[in-house]
């Protein structure tokens, strides 16, 4: 800028200016929001020369790094930054870039919309849940992805705290299609999906080698799915074991599976498939019958030796009539002859005579099968010891009956016998009578017998006989004795002397089996006595057995005064939930002086008496102080259940409550039994909504008690694979009942209980106005508590809005001091609605610098103009008119909305820069108000010498000149853009400028060193005066002169001449003068009328500064028209065009031989002869003395 006016006050004209190129026109851009973006701009010259100049920027989130706002060059890159920090998406930053150069000012408008990525402009249509689901429901790919994305808590419907909690608490457990199905359930806008299979049952009949099904599974609704198929059968196999939505066809799964037939037993085979879901199981019975006809026989058959043998060993135990038993047996055994004849029978027929005293009978069937019995002797040898012992007990032959004794001995002795050969054994101890002389023998035999696999009802019954005899066998009792027992209890078939015995023996058995206990009850079923039940109880402690069906026995117990070790304990331990009266007194009584209970009895044992007995009883004071105790220890533990419930309502008042106790004690009072029957849940989870924490609790049996305090927490289910699940069936039951009380004298004793805390918070939001409790309890909340963002959100609106409100009734420039709450608040998690409150209220309460300093960093978007106003004026005060850019820039934004006064005007005038159109506005401004302008005239007039945007430069001149202290380069610069100006643009100037141009060339000695414009300028003013005075006469000859000397001839030239000599060779010729570039060259087109009738081309001379003459000598009544062609795009264009005729001059030199002879010719056309005559005689003498003086050569 300096170079240029220094050169203009030079007179120095540049004959060219640069051709400005800059791209782009107009900047439309999106942005992405909470960035900071760099972009360029080109600017450049077409011609050249360099482009030199400043940018400006309007919008102060769109500014020039580093303050390196200037440029100079052919090709100039200017970087800017376009900061969208705190803005929001659907924003804009609108403004423009003023460039200020030294070919002009140029305005480049800008418009940036704000907005989120690619994915967040899709998050930005999520409004409502529904918006996300119909995105799921037509690309579920890609609503998964913005399920996981970072941003996807800023879509619209998620600034919502029961869907961001929810959000929350699904997010990072199990699988993300597990994640999306449960979430857009829980929002409400999509149905859980409900699987149903068609068939309820599979049943096949006689299935072929494999068969192949289907199960066919149908989903009502879209959605994830995830199942598992598992079969229950051998003879089911799954060859797809698992499916997800995927594999649903139009809602339709088929399930396949086959039936294997090489696993199919004869008859019915149960099996079933097993659909696991997340919501449960459902299982499809599969039933497959193998049937033939001989089958058919052979189970009959089967089920009828089966009632034959029940018989058999009922007679065996010698517990009915033999005559009634016998008789049924043959009944059974009739039955079985009619569908079967084999050798069996017979045998088991002759059996029967025998035993029924009819050895003829049975003489006559063994002497039928002898042959067949002899003929299988190896094959079936058991028939065939069989026959032999019928023959024995009919004959009574001792040497027969030896015999067989050793044949029996023989086969039993084998190593490799078949299991089902127990039945010679059997036989053995029948026949040999001799064996049970020796009774331990005996049953050592039948021990064997036992561990080798024979667990034959006969063998126990064998067994029971020998004890009966021998009870003290007992004392060792081993397995086969107790399966023995066992048998015999559950037949009756155990005397009460063996029961005793057994009760006994058990008693000192060393640890515990089950198989104790379940003959002990047997026994005690068959006789219900003390010693009995004592035995039970025993084994029972024994075996730390609880739970409700042994509370019985120990009731029993009780009720007949056992006197056993623990029984109370173990009383106490198994007490059902529904016992529903007091506990008996020997027991009240044994616990007052026991205290070794662990804490779940002694929770049943206080909950018992504080709900059966009153407070003066006895018992109640003897446990007053212990319940007590052990309800704090509980409390401090944070344990709850129906008892401890029970307890805590008894023994927790308001004057126990100290804040150790109101720490704990809420979390027990809010407790809800939750009941979930679903048993692929492991645990419960509680999300508080308006907290960053969750809280899980186990399962245990399908309940836990879990502390909800208000409505808004979430419940969820979680699975043993980490999936969370909202669309859960449960119940839920409050653990305990008007406790609002006591929750209150917890909150007053310990306010700083997280939960507690944030639900009077949440009621001191709800209210339509807060009072100072309410926010100074918001306040502590923020400085405290860890809150959800969105929570915190409203949390500190609400706060703010109550400043505000305080700031309003205080009224402006009152400093409260309560307000410090908003001067640490963490404003960047605030919204923009809310930080512009914030920084109101500051600027009301006069806290400047702090707003000042949250405009720099969030804008001024939302802030009253009134109120920037205010703050503006006391921060220009305040830094005693210092310079800063945003200070600076703030002051013209307020200035623009025609709200600034005298200290913003001030301000302006000293430091603000801008377009010429910006500055004479603020300077305009400032005279009016009649504040300091500082040197703004001063810049205003260099900016406009520089720019060349001088419209308005004359008021501002003046205003300089007449102000303040000039310079003198910017002086001249000025005329001499104004010479220009007039000279070359034909622009009106004042006689001011004249005057000026008058003295100073005036003053200057040698007329030649005066600028050229000048000189024109001045000379050219002169021409259109009607009179000039001596000393102008004499100037204005002087600088003509120097004029023709350099070469330069005008038109006006001629109008001079009235004034001064002006030499004949330029007033004899008629010129054509043209104003154009000194780049373009011109090109004249004449014909003089009427002689000529073509146009021909005659070159123009150029003079000065682009302005081409051509000068042409023309008589009277002759007419030139010309035409001036310039090239345009490769073709030549007219651009100027008009006719001169030949006009006398007044002219102060004496006439020419040319001005004569247009004379005569005119006098010819008038026919005046005489002055003809007298024109002709002056041609001649004048034409004479030119010969006669210039003699040429």
């Amino acid at each position: 800028m300096k170079e240029r006016i220094n050169r203009l006050a030079k007179g120095i004209i540049d004959s060219d200016l640069p051709k400005m190129i800059w791209t782009p026109d107009v900047i439309e851009d999106t942005v992405r929001v909470g960035t900071t973006v760099k972009r360029e701009i080109f600017i450049g010259s077409e011609n050249g020369l360099n482009v030199k100049g400043f940018v400006y920027s309007s919008n102060i989130r769109v500014r020039i790094p580093n303050d390196n706002n200037t440029f100079g060059g052919l090709r100039n890159h200017i970087v800017y930054e376009v900061d969208t920090s705190f803005l929001s998406a659907g924003d804009e930053i609108e403004g423009s870039f003023y460039l200020v150069t030294n070919c002009g000012e140029k305005e480049i408008p800008y418009l940036f919309h704000v907005d989120l990525a690619t994915s967040g402009r899709i998050l930005g249509n999520l409004n409502t849940a529904k918006d996300f689901l119909e995105v799921a429901e037509h690309d579920m790919d890609t609503a998964l992805r913005l399920l996981e994305y970072q941003d996807f808590t800023e879509a619209p419907f998620m600034q919502d705290m029961h869907t961001r909690a929810l959000y929350d608490s699904l997010k990072g457990h199990g699988s993300r299609q597990n994640f999306m199905e449960e979430f857009l359930v829980a929002l409400g806008v999509k149905k859980p999906i409900r699987l149903m299979v068609e068939e309820d049952k599979k049943v096949y009949d006689n299935p072929g080698r494999r068969l192949e099904d289907f199960i066919v599974i149908r989903s009502d609704t879209w959605g994830y799915i995830y199942l598992e198929a598992s079969a229950d059968g051998d003879f089911i196999h799954l060859p797809k074991k698992s499916a997800t939505q995927a594999d649903f066809q139009d809602g339709t799964l088929r399930l396949p599976f086959n039936i294997l037939s090489e696993r199919l037993h004869v008859g019915k085979n149960y099996g079933a498939i097993l659909i696991k879901t997340a919501r449960g199981i459902t299982k499809i019975p599969v039933e497959a019958t193998v049937n033939s006809s001989r089958d058919a026989e052979r189970a009959v058959f089967r089920e009828e030796m089966r009632e034959y043998l029940e018989l058999r060993l009922e007679y065996e135990s010698g517990m009915y009539e033999d005559a009634l038993i016998l008789n049924q047996m043959q009944k059974e055994l009739d039955l079985m002859k009619m569908t079967s004849e084999q050798l069996l029978l017979s045998l088991l027929q002759a059996e029967i005579y025998v035993l029924t005293g009819r050895q003829d009978k049975a003489c006559l069937i063994l002497d039928e099968v002898r042959d067949s019995v002899l003929t299988k002797r190896l094959e079936q040898k058991e028939l065939y010891c069989f026959y032999q012992y019928l023959q024995v007990k009919i004959w009574n032959d001792k040497e027969q009956k030896d015999s067989l004794i050793r044949l029996l001995q023989k086969y039993c002795s084998e190593e490799d016998r078949y299991r089902n050969d127990f039945i010679l054994y059997l036989m053995l101890l029948k026949v040999n009578e001799e064996l049970f002389e020796n009774p331990v023998t005996v049953l050592i035999s039948m021990e064997q017998e036992f561990k080798d696999g024979c667990h034959s009802p006969f063998l126990y019954v064998e067994c029971l006989k020998l004890l009966e005899k021998e009870p003290g066998f007992l004392k060792n009792m081993a397995r086969f004795e107790l399966y023995a027992l066992y048998f015999g209890a559950k037949r009756g078939m155990v005397s009460r002397d063996l029961a005793l015995a057994a009760a006994k023996a058990l008693n000192g058995a060393k640890g515990f089996k089950e198989i104790y206990l379940k003959l002990l009850c047997r026994l005690y079923e068959m006789y219900p006595e003390q010693e009995l039940l004592s035995s039970v109880c025993s084994m029972m402690i024994k075996g730390n057995c609880r739970g409700s069906r042994c509370f019985e026995w120990y009731d029993k117990a009780i009720k007949a005064s056992v006197s056993l070790t623990r029984l109370y304990e173990y009383f106490l331990y198994s007490l059902p939930e529904d016992y529903g009266k007091l506990l008996p007194r020997e027991v009240l009584l044994y616990f007052s002086y026991s205290t070794e209970l662990d804490a779940h009895s002694r929770c049943v044992l206080y909950s018992n008496i504080l709900a059966y007995t009153q407070r003066d009883s006895d018992i109640y004071r003897l446990y007053e102080r212990a319940i007590e105790q052990f309800a704090l220890e509980q409390l401090f533990a944070g344990r709850i259940n129906s008892r401890l419930a029970v307890i805590y309502k008894h023994m927790i008042y308001k004057e126990l409550i100290d804040p150790q106790l109101a720490r704990a004690l809420p979390a027990v009072l809010k407790s809800n039994r939750i009941t979930c029957r679903d048993a692929a849940m492991r645990y419960v989870v509680v999300r508080h909504g308006e907290l960053m924490t969750e809280d899980a609790y186990p399962l245990q049996d399908g309940t836990a008690y879990v502390p909800l305090f208000s409505e808004r927490d979430i419940i969820l289910f979680q699975d043993s694979f980490g999936n969370r699940y909202l669309n859960i069936r449960y119940e839920k039951v409050s653990a305990m009942e008007a406790v609002d009380e006591l929750l209150e004298c917890c909150f007053e004793v310990y306010p700083d209980h997280p939960v507690l805390f944030v639900n009077a918070c949440y009621e001191a939001m709800e209210k339509e106005e807060l009072n100072g409790d309410n926010a100074a309890l918001l306040e502590l909340a923020d400085q405290k508590m860890k809150l959800h963002p969105l929570f915190r959100s409203r949390l500190m609106s609400a706060i703010v809005r109550y400043y505000k409100k305080l700031a309003d009734e205080s009224g402006d420039g009152n400093r409260n001091s309560s307000v410090s709450y908003l001067l640490c608040l963490d404003k960047d998690a605030l919204t923009r609605d809310e930080r512009s409150g914030v920084c109101e209220t500051l600027i009301r309460q006069n806290y400047y610098t702090e707003a000042y300093e949250m405009i720099c960093r969030y804008g001024i978007e939302g802030i009253q103009i009134k109120r920037l106003l205010k703050l503006c004026t006391k921060m220009v005060l305040q830094n005693l008119f210092d310079e800063d850019d945003r200070l600076l820039h703030l002051a013209y934004v307020v200035f623009l909305e025609e709200k600034s006064d005298s200290v913003i005007l001030d301000y302006l005038c000293e430091h603000f820069n801008g377009t010429v159109d910006q500055m004479y506005r603020v300077l305009m401004q400032g005279i009016k108000e009649h504040v300091e302008t500082y040197d703004l005239e001063e810049r205003l007039v260099a900016q406009m010498l520089f720019t060349g945007c001088t419209e308005k430069m004359d008021r501002v001149f003046e205003l300089y000149a007449s102000r303040k202290k000039t310079s003198e380069n910017v002086v001249k610069a000025y005329f001499t853009v104004k010479s220009i100006e007039y000279f070359l643009y034909n622009k009106t100037t004042e006689d001011k400028v004249f005057a000026y141009l008058e003295a100073a060339v005036n003053n200057s000695v040698e007329k030649d060193k005066v600028p050229d414009i000048y000189l024109l300028a001045l000379t050219r003013y002169y021409s259109t005066l009607p009179a000039l005075q001596d000393d102008q006469l004499k100037l204005c000859q002087a600088v003509i002169d120097v004029l023709i000397e350099a070469g330069m001839i005008f038109a006006y030239f001629k109008d001079l001449a009235k004034f001064i000599v002006i030499p004949g060779n330029i007033l004899d010729k008629e010129i054509i003068e043209y104003h154009g570039n000194k780049e373009i060259r011109p090109y004249l087109r004449l014909r003089i009328l009427p002689e000529e009738e073509e146009y021909h081309y005659e070159d123009m001379r150029p003079v000065y500064k682009g302005i081409y003459i051509r000068e042409k000598v023309l008589f009277e009544g002759e007419i030139m028209e010309y035409q001036i062609l310039e090239d345009e795009n490769g073709e030549r264009k007219t651009v100027e065009e008009g006719s001169i005729s030949c006009k006398e001059v007044t002219t102060r030199t004496l006439g020419n031989r040319f001005a004569c002879l247009n004379e005569m010719s005119l006098s010819l056309e008038l026919k005046n002869e005489a002055a003809l005559r007298e024109q002709m005689e002056e041609y001649l003498k004048k034409d004479a003395a030119v010969s006669a003086l210039f003699t040429l050569q």
